[in-house]
């Protein structure tokens, strides 16, 4: 008869490494506020590096260089970035990844999975929440240029051939300008669009269709 051996397996505590994993989705999170990707539909979009970063360290095939290296290649690809990563940002992404690859040596192998889950998602949630403010955001200048141009809502709704109903009575009814809102615009609504692009172009950045992929 065979004597039955008993293995003895503790279960990782994630709590042990809370910390440890909001540096390294801070330090990702820092390098993509230079990423061109604010507010794209896909969570493959929004990541942008950090998801192939992610992706490729539970192979155990990279040292911290290496995929940094290959997150860098990513990021200069991308016709977005015009060849180009600010020093900050490209600091932050080196920090991550060395971060990253670091507690992956020093926790077992079975907590990886949750561990890289815990940065990818917890990112996502703050890439997202961001991206939404970032649109909020240039919607309440597109409704300052307004009110500046026009006295009153009522005024507004004349000059576009709208009803009041769709500006509101504090235009709190204004959507975000949007590439698509300013191809279905005519007239006096379309050449405020256009104008109010060219002054976000001179404050250096562009309006894009909501949720549009970058």
């Amino acid at each position: 008869m065979r004597t039955p051996i008993f293995v003895r397996v503790e279960q990782f505590d994630l709590k042990n490494v809370s910390d440890r994993i909001e540096a390294i989705r801070n330090d990702f999170d820092r390098y993509l506020n230079s990423y061109p990707a604010r507010a794209a539909r896909t969570k493959h979009s929004l990541m942008g590096p950090v998801g192939k970063v992610l992706q490729e360290a539970k192979t155990g095939k990279w040292d911290a260089e290496s995929l940094t290296g290959y997150a860098l290649n990513i990021h200069l690809s991308n016709p977005k970035t015009k060849g180009f990563i600010n020093q900050e940002a490209r600091e932050a992404l080196k920090d991550g990844v060395s971060k990253l690859m670091t507690l992956l040596r020093e926790v077992p192998a079975t907590a990886h999975d949750k561990i890289l889950d815990r940065i990818d998602y917890g990112l996502y949630f703050v890439r997202r929440a961001k991206g939404l403010e970032w649109l909020e955001d240039i919607r309440q200048e597109f409704v300052q240029f307004l009110r500046n141009r026009y006295r009153s809502a009522e005024e507004l709704a004349r000059a576009w051939g709208e009803k009041l109903e769709n500006i509101g009575h504090d235009f709190e009814r204004i959507p975000y300008p949007s590439r698509g809102l300013f191809g279905e615009a005519k007239d006096q609504k379309k050449r405020d669009i256009a104008e109010f692009a060219e002054i976000a172009e001179l404050k250096g950045y562009n309006l894009i269709e909501e949720g549009e992929e970058l």
